[in-house]
């Protein structure tokens, strides 16, 4: 007579340890569809960027500009009527000038492009049942430097306007940057959180 394979709790327990700790289906399924959402947002996101700063680097002074010591844009033709007399066409500058504010302006836009990616990767692995591992730890803390960068790169980038004679303000903080040093700081305690987490996990797959 043949014996029948064990399903004791300690196998079935074995059996779920060694796939870790895994979400109720629903929250996979949103996590599938939040990343779909954000890949979509990174596309469009980059198009923009990439539109933002080629206008800049080929000198379309009707298009782009500074506009009180920052990066400004004129979307609506409709809209050169009403521009303020600050506004200054990136065509004012020499033609080093506009590269520099170029590369500027690519400093400016890459800690948005590097959170973007790193969230999309997080909820990718959410999707995939994954949720307290190493990598979903790395993409937390990235998101936290990522912010941090939003904060710091503009005064970085407005003392250089300064100081390459494109800009009269020097110095320049505005709320969301101040926000954005908050949540950063918010994210990488819960990183720590997700470190714990990955221990936790660890030591649950030990168990026999």
């Amino acid at each position: 007579m043949m014996k029948k394979p064990s399903t004791s709790p300690d196998r079935v327990q074995r059996a779920t340890s060694a796939g870790g700790l895994r979400p109720d289906a629903r929250l996979i399924r949103r996590g599938k569809a939040i990343a779909g959402a954000t890949a979509v947002c990174l596309a469009i996101v980059l198009l923009v960027d990439a539109m933002a700063i080629g206008a800049v680097a080929l000198r379309l002074g009707n298009v782009a500009g500074l506009l009180k010591g920052g990066f400004s844009f004129v979307i609506d033709p409709w809209m050169k009527e009403t521009l303020p007399d600050t506004f200054v066409p990136i065509t004012h500058f020499a033609i080093w000038q506009s590269t520099l504010a170029a590369a500027l302006l690519a400093l400016r836009l890459v800690p948005g492009i590097v959170m973007l990616w790193h969230f999309f990767s997080l909820f990718r692995m959410y999707g995939r049942g994954l949720v307290f591992t190493a990598s979903n730890e790395r993409h937390v803390r990235s998101i936290a430097w990522a912010l941090l960068g939003y904060a710091v790169v503009p005064l970085l980038t407005h003392a250089t306007l300064y100081f390459a004679g494109m800009s009269s303000i020097a110095f320049k903080l505005e709320i969301r940057q101040i926000d954005a040093a908050i949540a950063a700081i918010i994210l990488f305690a819960l990183s720590y959180v997700v470190s714990f987490g990955c221990e936790i996990d660890r030591d649950r797959e030990g168990f026999v």
